[in-house]
């Protein structure tokens, strides 16, 4: 063997190594970058649900407030309105997650607000 085809030898088993090794590379990458998008859709998943257990806290605890006769602010309500919207909204996008506990707070909160709005009280 000459010289010339040691050094083209040398340079193919070189080569393929870098293309197996450069293709493992992207693969991993590949994996890696799904299982980082994953993780983020299960972070954006809990972050929407939390934001719904928060309203619906709001929710319930407002109710309650109305319920023992408390005054509240007109921006106040609107608040707990926008806290019924969030939390109608999110139980609609998912019809899983368990939406009993809010149906009756909710509609006496309307109810209410409705109320006070033709009264001029608000």
């Amino acid at each position: 063997m000459n010289t010339e085809m040691i050094v083209t030898l040398i340079i193919a088993i070189f080569t393929s190594g870098a293309l197996s090794s450069f293709a493992q590379f992207i693969v991993v990458r590949h994996d890696n970058k799904k299982n980082i998008q994953s993780r983020l859709d299960e972070i954006d998943r809990k972050i929407d649900e939390n934001a719904a257990v928060l309203a619906r806290t709001h929710i319930l605890r407002f109710n309650d407030e109305i319920l023992n006769g408390m005054v509240h602010s007109r921006e106040y309500w609107r608040q707990q309105l926008d806290d019924c919207d969030t939390y109608e909204d999110f139980c609609k996008a998912h019809p899983d997650f368990r939406n009993s506990y809010t149906e009756i707070a909710d509609k006496n909160i309307k109810k209410t607000y409705e109320k006070l709005m033709r009264e001029g009280k608000l």
